[in-house]
């Protein structure tokens, strides 16, 4: 007697055995690769173009695997695949892949032994690879494979745990922050590549964070990730505004008109945020009034806040100097500026025949050049990539790759350094050839790519142009101060300050005003001492408030230049005096400031 079974029972339970077979089998394979470093972990990255998003009834169009070691691809096979069905437009519009491409094309069935062959026991990778593995494994199965027993690793997971700030993960996204050239996106070899790119730049940053070998990487995958710090924003009713408001709306007549920092606190008495103005009164007041709409940012700030104080400076200049150490000391939540140091990003430049370029966080004394600092990691590391690829440098792993040899990758990496600090441009001439090659063949994608990368380079330049010029900046600036009686004197050596006190105006009491200002000058005007690396965060905000009074001559400050080299007593002496008489230092000192009647 037959035994009639379902339609498709048969097929569920021997799918059901085989996915309990696969899961022990990557069981055994992830315990054997637990501990093994993560750079000597095999990769295959893998992505496939489909028909569809439904398995089994969409079919694969394209499929392409990438294979990664030691932070190198070191193999790549792609093929189009007859799905054995139309491809709808929207899909042919997506991907550019037509029936006529894939009617030659073979079968799924005919490129899976070599999948296989090119996956072996390799971790495999993609990005959202449950995707991309499942049509393969339903193939797999259909033609009476055994499904992959590989360990899976998702791009799209490690790029959340080591990427922030982008406005979504897609890959697209991701390879514009990182500044990966891709030719063309939704085409199976092309996203594999990025792929690679994405999975190489990730695991650099576990690193970082102490994620050595995979079983610990996997380990830390498992762990859900802590929420984000978040400003919290409330939106109270306008007519219902806090009773701190109408304290503050009674007090606002006590609080001058003038520059200064002021700073708002809660019921706590914690400073959550500190702000600075060229009129006090009239920026408090913009915190206590719903005459006008207000943002999120100063709603929330009505909802938290039941106190606030000011200092009244005398100059803009000197708010902002007060400003950054106040953010710096009190980390105050609403504060978003001068709070991330450790997310300013360098280019890190190593010389010598196993030299390379890359972006880091940390500056060790390792011998290596480093440029920066750039508030933003994706700026830097689009520079980098550009220079590579315009220099024809791949990534590097310490070690000098057979495609580079060791002599011609450290002429590159000298290149690579000249063009940084502006002593070459045949950097800027080959990539600007390729571009004007590209448009005389008339492919416009190629131009604009170049286009693109041109512009990288020319502002990795200028940024380098603007820093080096910053930190080379040694001047005393003389400000008005709160008291009348007194103007305020900073000293800045290398773009940073190093020394502030205040003067005496009146003329009786020049010479205490010339020996205050000789005295600083002697203890304090050592540029022979100061770092070339901007290591500290007030560093960092100092320069970027300096060079730009400086270089704009802001608000009518006078600005003496100081030579280059520290001062004996009697020089300081002598500084003094001619500064005080509204000249410079030294006759031979440039950009001394306005003359004696501006002051």
């Amino acid at each position: 007697m037959a035994l009639a079974l379902p339609s498709g029972a048969l097929g569920f339970c021997v799918r059901d055995l085989d996915a309990d077979i696969a899961f022990e089998a990557r069981c055994a394979r992830a315990s054997a690769l637990a501990s093994m470093d993560l750079w000597d972990v095999p990769f295959s990255v893998v992505d496939i173009e489909t028909t569809g998003a439904v398995c089994q009834r969409d079919g694969i169009t394209e499929i392409a695997v990438v294979n990664v070691e030691r932070g190198r691809i070191v193999g790549q096979w792609q093929s189009l695949v007859n799905p054995s069905q139309p491809i709808p437009p929207f899909i042919t519009s997506l991907t550019g892949i037509t029936d006529e491409m894939v009617a030659c094309a073979p079968p799924i069935g005919e490129v899976l032994p070599a999948i296989v062959a090119m996956v072996g026991d390799r971790v495999l990778v993609g990005h959202n690879v449950r995707f991309d593995a499942h049509f393969i494994e339903t193939e797999l199965v259909r033609y009476g494979h055994a499904p992959l027993a590989n360990v899976k690793l998702d791009t799209l997971a490690l790029a959340r745990r080591t990427i922030a700030e982008v406005p979504n993960y897609k890959l697209g996204t991701l390879t514009r922050e990182l500044g990966i050239d891709v030719e063309r996106h939704h085409r199976a070899l092309c996203d594999a590549l990025a792929t690679a790119e994405l999975l190489i730049h990730c695991i650099k940053r576990f690193e970082d964070c102490a994620v050595f070998t995979l079983g610990m990487l996997l380990d830390h995958l498992r762990v859900r990730s802590l929420p984000k710090r978040r400003v919290p924003v409330r939106a109270p009713d306008a007519s219902q505004l806090p009773v701190w408001t109408s304290i503050l709306r009674s007090e606002l007549d006590a609080v001058p008109t003038k520059p200064g920092v002021y700073t708002l606190r809660d019921a706590a008495d914690r400073i959550v945020y500190v702000g600075k103005s060229r009129n006090l009164r009239q920026r408090l007041r913009t915190y206590a009034t719903a005459a006008r709409p207000a943002g999120p940012k100063v709603r929330a700030l009505r909802g938290v806040v039941a106190s606030f104080g000011y200092t009244v400076t005398g100059s803009e200049l000197e708010a902002l100097l007060m400003e950054a150490d106040l953010v710096r000391t009190h980390d105050p939540a609403f504060n978003e500026r001068l709070r991330h140091f450790r997310r300013f990003g360098f280019i890190k430049v190593e010389p010598g025949p196993r030299g390379r370029l890359l972006t880091t966080t940390r500056l060790i004394a390792d011998g290596a050049r480093y440029y920066g600092p750039y508030r933003s990691m994706a700026c830097a590391r689009a520079a980098v990539a550009a220079l590579q690829d315009a220099l024809g440098l791949d990534a590097g792993d310490g070690n000098a790759t057979a495609s580079v040899p060791p002599a011609a990758r450290e002429a590159l990496i000298a290149e690579a350094i000249a063009f940084i600090e502006d002593h070459a441009d045949e950097v800027l001439l080959s990539v600007a050839r390729r571009r004007d090659e590209a448009a005389a063949r008339g492919r416009s994608e190629l131009v604009d790519r170049e286009e693109r990368r041109l512009d990288r380079l020319r502002r990795l330049r200028e940024h380098h142009s603007a820093l080096e010029e910053a930190a080379q900046l040694n001047a005393v600036v003389l400000a008005p101060s709160a008291e009348p009686s007194e103007e305020a004197c900073f000293l800045f050596c290398r773009g940073r300050l190093t020394a502030r006190t205040s003067l005496p105006r009146r003329l009786p009491d020049r010479p205490r005003a010339a020996g205050e200002l000789a005295r600083i000058l002697a203890e304090h005007h050592a540029p022979q001492l100061a770092s070339r690396c901007f290591l500290k965060q007030h560093e960092i905000d100092q320069l970027s408030i300096f060079a730009g009074w400086y270089q704009g001559r802001k608000e009518g400050l006078f600005y003496a230049a100081l030579p280059d080299r520290q001062p004996t007593a009697a020089e300081a002496r002598s500084w003094a005096e001619a500064i005080l008489d509204g000249g410079p230092a030294e006759p031979q000192a440039q950009g001394a400031g306005p003359a004696p009647e501006d002051r």
